[in-house]
């Protein structure tokens, strides 16, 4: 750039601006040391935190071993109800039960379990209470009936399910149930008739037979053994026939000629009467 006077001006330099550089500072150690404190502080709280628990742990499992096992909670009472066929004897024994037991110590879930499956229990509840006593309820399947199964005798309920087997000194005198293969879905029919038997509707009663049949030609057959009587009635609307049967016996007893009956046999909505010969007939 000229001047007036002929003097020339240098330029001015465009100058830069300045380039600052990120340096690394030297650490000085002071970090280093505040770190490994604190990963020491945090190590010493979590061991000191697993001792602690282990600890309640160990507190516990002898705490629990201990009311578990103490005698002050022995067992100075087990009350059992319901047991008409399994002694108290046999109750405590399959329970795995005696007095002096700890009663902390007793399961209950496992009695109960164990007491379910003998086979003349039905239902059993188990209840505890503090500090030494036991008590269990149990309802227990009647039988109504003696079954035969491969040559041995087996109690049966009254729709005619197996409970057990007969075991020697089993003296319950009970009528022998025979089903027909063709009629081994009549559980209901017998459980009804069962029911009304031991309701007394009937002239006969549930005791008093040494047999009940269901035969494969639809008919039920009784027979009464201190009255040596047969008494026969189709299953379909056996109750109407058992009615009919009643009034019948009814006027019979009036007459006083229960004893000349032999047999008494209801079906087509009639009743038969068939009379004992009488001696030196011919």
């Amino acid at each position: 750039m000229m001047r007036s006077g002929g003097m020339q001006r240098k330029p001015r330099e465009t100058r830069k601006p300045p380039v600052r550089l990120n340096r690394q500072r030297k650490d000085s150690g002071g970090g280093l040391v505040m770190d490994t404190a604190v990963a020491v502080k945090n190590a010493l709280l979590f061991f000191a935190a697993l001792l602690l628990l282990g600890s309640l742990g160990a507190s516990l499992i002898y705490g629990y071993r201990f009311v578990t096992t103490t005698p002050a909670l022995g067992l100075t009472e087990i009350a059992v109800s319901g047991n008409m066929r399994l002694t108290y004897g046999q109750v405590l024994e399959i329970a795995g039960l005696h007095l002096g037991q700890n009663s902390l110590g007793v399961n209950v879930s496992r009695v109960e379990s164990s007491l379910s499956r003998n086979p003349w229990v039905e239902f059993v509840t188990v209840r505890r209470e503090l500090p030494d006593k036991l008590f269990i309820t149990m309802v227990e399947r009647q039988p109504s009936f003696w079954v035969r199964k491969d040559g041995a005798l087996y109690f049966a309920d009254a729709k005619g399910a197996v409970i057990t087997q007969l075991s020697p000194g089993d003296s319950a005198s009970l009528p022998l149930l025979e089903i027909s293969p063709e009629l081994a879905d009549q559980q209901q029919v017998v459980e009804a008739m069962v029911a009304r038997m031991n309701k007394q509707d009937l002239p006969f009663a549930l005791g008093q037979m040494a047999w009940v049949k269901f035969t494969d030609s639809g008919q039920v057959e009784l027979y009464l053994d201190a009255l040596h009587i047969r008494v026969r009635a189709e299953l379909s609307d056996w109750d109407t026939h058992f009615s009919r049967i009643e009034t019948v016996w009814r006027d019979l007893k009036l007459r006083g000629e229960t004893g000349q009956v032999a047999a008494i046999e209801a079906s087509g909505g009639k009743v038969w009467v068939e009379k004992r010969q009488k001696r030196g007939a011919s």
